[in-house]
């Protein structure tokens, strides 16, 4: 009897411990906001306006921009990266590329180069309130953002997420200078929102605002997987 009793405590135990590592393997760490899988694409509504009052510019621009992971490469340091094609569409409707640019992932953080700036995307895990520096790996000035809204729906442009999250930055504007950044990412999508705004403003001679400066909208108007 006894050895019975021994049995079934073991046995108890080791249906424990198999339960405690099945919870920490269904641990969501946020990688799905980030898909890394080629043919993988996002379309996008893209608004952008631009300002200069001392040279008496101002202009804009509305275009339809698609985003495709191509394939795949393992880079110098042994990485496995991800080359997107970013498309605009012409006049004729044609898809056309206007520049390449990569991503890659780790346990810890997604990062993509944009115009040839590395910057740290997401960081692992994705949790409300979690900060960091966009601009960590470059030589261009500090971007701090928090995860905000984790897991929250979100809907545009008839298309509804299940759970979104939203990376926001940190450091509040002031007189002259104004710099807003968001960034809306899908559980398996990946980006599907963004608003981007700096500008600077001063005050000339004779009391009059003068701004430079800029504005990115960007929303998803569609998505999907290639063969």
């Amino acid at each position: 009897m006894a050895k019975q009793h021994l049995y079934l405590l073991s046995f108890g135990l080791l249906l424990l411990s198999a339960c405690k590592k099945d919870e920490v393997a269904e641990v969501d760490l946020g990688y799905g906001y980030f898909p890394t899988k080629v043919g993988t694409w996002v379309e996008y509504e893209v608004d952008s306006l631009w300002l200069d009052d001392p040279s008496n510019v101002r202009d804009s621009v509305h275009y339809l921009l698609r985003e495709q992971i191509m394939d795949e490469y393992t880079d110098l340091e042994g990485r496995l990266c991800q080359r997107i094609h970013r498309f605009v569409k012409d006049a004729e409707g044609n898809w056309v590329v206007r520049d390449v640019w990569t991503s890659t992932t780790s346990t810890i953080a997604a990062e993509k180069t944009e115009e040839d700036e590395r910057r740290l995307k997401l960081s692992f895990p994705v949790n409300n309130g979690r900060t960091w520096d966009i601009n960590v790996f470059n030589t261009v000035n500090d971007l701090s953002v928090a995860y905000r809204n984790e897991g929250e729906p979100w809907s545009a442009n008839g298309l509804n997420y299940e759970n979104t999250v939203l990376v926001k930055n940190i450091v509040p504007a002031n007189v002259i200078v104004k710099r807003n950044f968001e960034e809306r990412y899908a559980d398996g999508v990946g980006m599907v929102s963004k608003y981007w705004e700096e500008t600077n403003t001063q005050f000339t001679i004779d009391g009059q605002l003068s701004i430079v400066g800029w504005r990115l909208d960007m929303v998803a108007i569609a998505y999907g997987i290639s063969d």
